[in-house]
């Protein structure tokens, strides 16, 4: 089912594949990997932001180039965690970011949009991108640059 997918991501230099020629459909994603895909879409040559842990790694580059283009995050204490497998929440709000998809609180958000059981905490890091990904709408950029939601788009 996802061969087109990945056929189209690999021709558009997105997506390489490993050393030994596999691609793993089924294995977890490192934000290592992640970053690094999301950073194959960046104009930029060279990134400026570092983490504490990324020095010597081999996607040292693209988590510096995406994080320079502000798609990814480290963690408080100033690592990247380049090898921990990512999940979901954090993978939407990249993908996010890449898209320029990005209403800053709850409040930029409309009544009646699709929600989840196990996203219902507002002020959850994760809930506005969760809610930004699964509702499609128009919107409007405030000030800030960040969205602000006018129409809910039935899907």
């Amino acid at each position: 089912w996802y061969t087109t997918c990945v056929a189209t991501l690999a021709k558009a230099g997105i997506l390489h594949g490993y050393e030994d020629g596999s691609f793993r459909p089924n294995a977890p994603i490192t934000r290592a990997e992640m970053a690094t895909v999301i950073s194959r879409f960046a104009e930029l040559k060279e990134g400026q932001l570092t983490f504490l842990d990324i020095q010597g790694h081999w996607a040292q580059k693209n988590i510096e180039l995406a994080a320079s283009n502000g798609w990814i995050f480290g963690y408080p204490d100033g690592t990247f965690r380049p090898d921990q497998n990512i999940k979901r929440d954090e993978t939407v709000a990249m993908i996010n970011r890449v898209l320029d998809r990005n209403p800053l609180t709850a409040a930029d958000l409309l009544p009646g949009m699709k929600t989840f059981v196990d996203n219902a905490n507002p002020v959850a890091w994760y809930y506005v991108a969760i809610q930004e990904a699964a509702n499609s709408h128009e919107y409007t950029r405030n000030d800030l640059g960040t969205e602000s939601w006018t129409t809910l788009i039935a899907s």
